[in-house]
């Protein structure tokens, strides 16, 4: 029992240290990566300004420090100019209070919320407009260590392949930035976590396991929409678990199985309505246009992935600020063999708790899916910049005549798989023998190269 113990305190505390890098490499990524070289960075802000109620918000950190965006973006010889670089931390910032406080407050603010209250108290105190950019992304980074912590702490197996994607380059770049990644990313772990958690260790699923499943998911598909089919992972659940009371008796497992097949069909008829009486929606328009063109469809899916196949790989691991430096291809792929290994590796008593093979395809099934609408969610985009001169152009367009225009979907990334992809790693079976608290510790050990390869990339990027 004290050997038992001594196991778990000591992966603790190695999860707990793996935790304390993330905010080293977080810090230093913040600051390795200059301002407006995040991908959007801008326009995040400016979606930051709207939820405010302030549209002069962007304009006026972006007049204060322009730190050589236009001349760095995309130009791998250009580097950081030190001198401006040192002089924008220290100068009297241009902007007023009154032009960059809050006039009013909009619901997408949660998108971003983090960020928003960094750069507010950077105004509040009229920093520099760097330092204000530099506050923001400060909280953004703590939101998404708590909430990966939190997830951690949840996660009943695995602990450690979930710590290494929350620690890949890719995200830490995305963590550590105003992006509304900084909040989407740790939500999705952290539902991830929350439902093995329900399933593997809570006894009783009633009204406020339900409830914090539905808020942790609302809030992912407010930020992002696609992101809505991880509301499957619901189904990993034990029926026999589900204890709903009602004033009069109770929704549990025996009535579930009673009812499953009625209930199902009135929820797909309920479905089937509701998109029929939203048929004037573009996004629905467009699943529907792909689905009854499914030869187009999945000859653009596979053209994009022939096309952009190794770019995808090494982005989801590290493809940096404006995809003008990522980190090899052979590293990225060492990258995955790691977490593979560490994903079929486990002890005696944790085969105890392994997924079956029916539960593994149900989680391979749903990542599948995920994937689909992520490709699917930037057709338009592909389009709008393609065919239509840009991604703000507001046009209507033939959706069934555009998608046979198209020679591929453009405009993916690695980062957009990132918040399912270790679905498919956490339901390997554990076939090797190796203690936990080597494992955790081999995480930690793998954080630390994640951090010092990609500080010599990004170094080499921006500043030598």
């Amino acid at each position: 029992m004290r050997e038992q113990g001594k196991r778990i305190i000591d992966s603790s505390f190695a999860l707990r240290t793996g935790l304390l890098l993330l905010l080293i490499w977080g810090v230093l990524m913040s600051f390795l990566l200059p301002p407006w070289q995040t991908p959007d960075e801008y326009t995040h802000l400016r979606m930051i300004g709207r939820s405010l109620g302030n549209e002069k918000l962007a304009e006026c950190m972006m007049n204060d420090i322009e730190l050589g965006q236009k001349r760095m973006r995309g130009q791998y010889a250009q580097k950081v100019e030190r001198g401006e670089w040192l002089e924008a931390m220290t100068k009297v910032p241009d902007y007023s209070r009154e032009d960059c406080l809050p006039r009013a407050l909009s619901v997408s603010v949660i998108k971003h919320l983090p960020a928003a209250l960094g750069i507010l108290a950077g105004v509040m105190f009229h920093l520099p407009s760097f330092w204000v950019l530099e506050l923001g992304e400060l909280c953004s980074l703590l939101f998404y260590l708590a909430v990966c912590g939190l997830a951690l702490r949840l996660m009943p197996l695995k602990k450690e392949v979930l710590l290494l994607f929350m620690g890949f380059p890719m995200a830490m770049q995305q963590a550590s930035s105003i992006n509304y990644d900084a909040v989407m990313l740790p939500l999705c772990y952290l539902f991830l976590a929350y439902l093995f958690y329900l399933r593997c260790e809570k006894e009783r699923l009633g009204w406020k396991e339900a409830a914090i499943t539905l808020v942790l998911l609302a809030w992912i598909v407010y930020i992002k929409l696609p992101y809505l089919f991880m509301g499957l992972l619901v189904l990993i659940l034990p029926i026999d678990k589900i204890h709903l009371k009602l004033p009069r008796g109770e929704i549990d497992g025996p009535l579930i199985r009673t009812w499953r097949i009625p209930v199902g069909i009135t929820l797909l008829l309920l479905v089937g309505v509701g998109l029929y009486l939203a048929r004037g929606n573009f996004w629905i328009q467009l699943v529907c246009v792909m689905a009854q063109e499914w030869k187009q469809s999945a000859f653009l899916i596979w053209a994009t992935l022939v096309n952009f196949k190794k770019m995808l790989f090494a982005s989801s691991v590290g493809g940096f600020g404006w995809l003008d430096s990522q980190l090899p291809l052979w590293f990225a792929a060492l990258t995955y063999l790691y977490v593979l290994f560490l994903s079929v590796s486990g002890s005696k008593e944790e085969t105890n708790t392994a997924i079956r093979k029916r539960t593994m395809l149900y989680l391979w099934l749903i990542a599948v899916v995920l994937s689909l609408f992520v490709m699917l969610s930037m057709v338009n985009h592909t389009i709008k910049v393609a065919m239509l001169g840009g991604e703000h152009v507001a046009a209507d367009y033939d959706i069934r005549e555009m998608i046979y225009c198209l020679p591929y979907i453009g405009g993916l990334q690695g980062r957009y798989f990132l918040p399912f992809l270790p679905l498919i790693f956490l339901s390997f079976p554990q076939k090797i023998r190796l203690n936990e608290n080597i494992r955790s510790w081999m995480a930690v050990f793998y954080l630390a190269v994640l951090m010092i390869v990609s500080f010599f990339v990004l170094y080499q990027r921006y500043w030598v």
